[in-house]
């Protein structure tokens, strides 16, 4: 039952900030952006450690409302697999066994410890897996406990970006990224399913990796058109055209405090 106590942070963690978005747990309206808080660096293995510890301790200042607590999380923290459909694969339990022995085929050992969440699909249609560090999950869980607070739901910046945006991209052929200042997520999608998807670091320009990962995925699915319409989404500024790709931003008609840069991964759009 509401109570006029409870409240709604939406939180936004990347490697080097959090951003905080708080909504009333009863009403349904648009979360207002209200802290951005910057995070010291981390360790490579562990790229999540140091803003969930900055994390709990702005957590353990706060007081008063009860809280719930949901997290979307940015791509640096977040592996994706596109599994071709399997016919003789169609249990849960069995899905799971089949991405997580891919997942320790394309990234080692360092996968075991992952959790992983598939979307569902229907028959013939390739499945979307996500996994995310195991310790990350539980430090969060312990974070929230820790200070009063229950961690409501946890979330990939890319999917809830997605979700967002999905009646304006529609079902047509496309691409689908997300741009961040360490990573890039890119999708194909044809007829709203997805044709394949990966994340890869920014060591250069983010425009010379999202043509790379045009072309790995491309070549996968079987896809040469060039001229399929490309949507990009981020939690920065909009990026200024480029020569030879050709893109549409998708930007909110009204953004809350559009200076606090990470305040669209805390609503998650």
């Amino acid at each position: 039952m509401w109570s006029p106590n409870s409240q709604t942070l939406h939180v936004g963690l990347s490697p080097q900030h959090f951003v905080v978005a708080r909504s009333d747990g009863f009403w349904r309206f648009r979360p207002v952006v209200t802290q951005r808080v910057e995070c010291p660096p981390s360790s490579p293995t562990q790229p999540w450690q140091s803003a969930v510890a900055t994390l709990s301790q702005w957590l353990g200042t706060q007081s008063g409302r009860k809280r719930a607590v949901r997290v979307v999380l940015s791509g640096r923290f977040v592996r994706w697999h596109c599994l071709p459909w399997q016919p003789d694969i169609a249990q849960p339990d069995e899905q799971l066994a089949y991405a997580s022995l891919r997942f320790r085929e394309t990234f080692g050992g360092v996968a075991e410890d992952w959790q992983l969440a598939l979307s569902p699909q229907p028959p013939g249609q390739s499945v979307v897996a996500c996994a995310v560090d195991g310790a990350l999950i539980d430090a969060l869980n312990t974070t929230c406990k820790n200070s009063g607070a229950r961690l409501d739901r946890v979330s990939p910046y890319f999917a809830c970006a997605y979700d967002h945006w999905r009646r304006v991209i529609g079902r047509k052929e496309s691409w689908f990224g997300l741009i961040e200042s360490e990573c890039v997520s890119l999708g194909l999608l044809r007829n709203g399913h997805w044709m394949g998807l990966r994340t890869q670091r920014v060591n250069a320009h983010w425009h010379d990796v999202v043509r790379g990962l045009m072309a790995q995925i491309g070549i996968s699915a079987g896809i040469s058109d060039p001229a399929l319409p490309l949507y990009l989404v981020g939690d920065g500024e909009p990026p200024a055209p480029t020569d030879g790709l050709a893109f549409t931003w998708l930007q909110p008609k009204a953004l809350v405090q559009p200076a606090l840069l990470g305040g669209r991964m805390a609503i998650g759009e």
